[in-house]
């Protein structure tokens, strides 16, 4: 056994990503979106082929639908179905394990850009990112978007530390895994086409930062082919060249931007606002100006431009966290290791990275690592037991009302929540909701109609007859639920907490 390499901060290391890190996003299935996209993978399972065309929804009946996520819709209806009765307790571990794995990679991205960086200041440092990026975490296919993120600055800095193509190869391998998990994979050529241009500029401003030169013309041509090379790789999905179109369509839906809160601004008002704003205060800008000296100019890329994008819509605190945190553990504590009152801190810290001075320090240390290791997965494993799962969903879906309308043994045309059609659609397969969270299928002229309708800005009575509509789903307390219960074509006939049912009357 090395004795170096159980040290104290071995502990620390553990906690933060067993307790911390795991716990934090280790939740149950209670987004909306999740239910689709298990359908999805079912659908796969039963059909032995990806859905690409919308049968599922009232709303874009036959439209064209690219189900550009299909690979990890499949996965994860293969956990959901695979465990039993442990099916949504394994997937939300299963999630955790994502974005546990995710900073476990940017951790060692830290440590090669910058190995005199101490396993403190990288908690510091991603523990805060975590923080900024946990809202849009959890059970939801967009979580897989921070392993690959995490894998992109990885393989990046691994060539500019070290400069051999073994990183550079990889790259369209990881094109294809993200094409087809999802639509975040522009990143891919963001990060990387800013380490180009920010490296090409580091040389011709003859600018180093500390002992490391800029990639020199061959190594940024090298960089460049990999990611031209990346861009045919992505067509290696069931979608082909569509895909290419895929996320610049969805993200120049407007609709998205006035209705939907992850693709809204961050609003100063509720958390995830006021932590990405103290995020951006306290560790982007510091990092920016205090630790400039130890930025290259493709890092002060990534702070600015993932910044204006998480400003843009707040679904992209998802980027910023993770590699905000991982730019300042390098640049930020370099520059801090000189102010006179940190060296002083850092020189009491300093036992944490210092090697066991005996086997028994050692092993004690590794059982002390076993029993955080095992007390996180433990506590993480009790969020999501399946009574747990079930009391969750009871709140965030209109269980018992589906249970109600499933009793009823007949199919139904449902007028529903938006964030409620997934699982509607999924708990009732022989009824069509109006609508799900498919956003993508729609487009903007559906979805400010559907908005527009439930907010009584244009008369909902005209959609629900044109669409043959026979029942509605909604919260008992709406406006629209007023306009309903007014109506004498329509008659409400279950309440709950948490949803209402109105039945179209005989000749209504």
């Amino acid at each position: 056994m090395n004795i170096r390499s159980a040290t104290a901060g071995s502990v620390l290391v553990v906690a933060f990503f067993a307790v911390v890190v795991l716990l934090r996003t280790v939740q149950p299935l209670v987004d909306g979106d999740v239910w689709w996209h298990l359908r999805a993978g079912e659908a796969i399972v039963r059909d032995g082929a990806v859905p690409m065309t919308n049968t599922w929804t009232i709303a874009g009946e036959g439209y064209p639908w690219i189900s550009q996520d299909w690979l990890i819709n499949l996965i994860m209806a293969l956990i959901h179905y695979g465990g039993g009765a442990l099916g949504p307790t394994l997937l939300s571990l299963f999630f955790g394990a994502i974005v546990v794995l995710a900073f476990v990679v940017l951790w060692d991205a830290a440590r090669r850009r910058e190995p005199t960086t101490s396993s403190v200041v990288r908690v510091l440092s991603l523990g805060a990112g975590l923080v900024v990026a946990a809202p849009v975490l959890g059970v939801r296919v967009q979580t897989i978007d921070i392993l690959w993120i995490a894998v992109t600055v990885w393989l990046l800095w691994g060539y500019v530390a070290d400069r051999r193509l073994r990183w550079l190869a990889a790259m369209p391998l990881l094109a294809v895994g993200w094409a087809n998990t999802h639509a975040a994979w522009p990143l891919l050529f963001a990060l990387g086409g800013a380490v180009l241009v920010g490296e090409a500029l580091d040389l011709i401003l003859r600018r180093r930062v500390g002992e490391q030169a800029p990639l020199q013309p061959r190594e940024l041509a090298a960089l460049g082919v990999a990611l031209v090379l990346s861009v045919p790789a992505l067509l290696l999905n069931p979608n082909g060249a569509r895909l290419l179109a895929y996320p610049f369509s969805t993200a120049a839906i407007s609709a998205h931007r006035d209705f939907l809160f992850e693709w809204s601004g961050p609003d100063i008002s509720t958390f995830p606002g006021q932590a990405l704003s103290a995020f951006l205060l306290l560790v982007i800008l510091p990092t920016l100006i205090i630790g400039r000296r130890h930025l290259r100019s493709a890092d002060a890329l990534w702070l600015v431009g993932l910044s204006i994008m998480a400003l843009t819509a707040i679904r992209f605190v998802i980027v910023i966290g993770p590699v905000g945190g991982a730019v300042a553990a390098v640049a930020l504590a370099a520059s801090l290791r000189r102010v006179p009152a940190l060296q002083r801190m850092r020189s009491s810290l300093a036992f944490v990275d210092r090697p066991p001075r005996t086997q028994r320090q050692a092993r004690f240390n590794l059982a002390l690592a076993a029993i955080v290791a095992g007390a996180g997965v433990t506590m993480a494993t009790l969020r999501v037991l399946p009574e747990t799962h079930e009391a969750a969903i009871g709140d965030a879906m209109p269980a018992r009302a589906t249970a109600w309308l499933a009793g009823k043994e007949q199919a139904h045309r449902i007028f529903n929540v938006y964030a409620w059609g997934g699982y509607l659609g999924r708990e009732l397969p022989r009824s069509r909701v109006y609508i799900d969270g498919r956003s993508d299928v729609y487009g903007d002229a559906l979805i400010r109609e559907y908005a527009e309708s439930i907010a009584l800005e244009r008369d909902p009575f005209v959609l629900l007859d044109r669409e043959e509509i026979d029942t509605v789903v909604f919260w008992p307390r709406s406006r629209l639920a007023g306009v309903l219960d007014r109506s004498p074509k329509w008659e409400r006939t279950y309440s709950d907490k948490q949803a209402a049912i109105w039945v179209r009357r005989t000749g209504g």
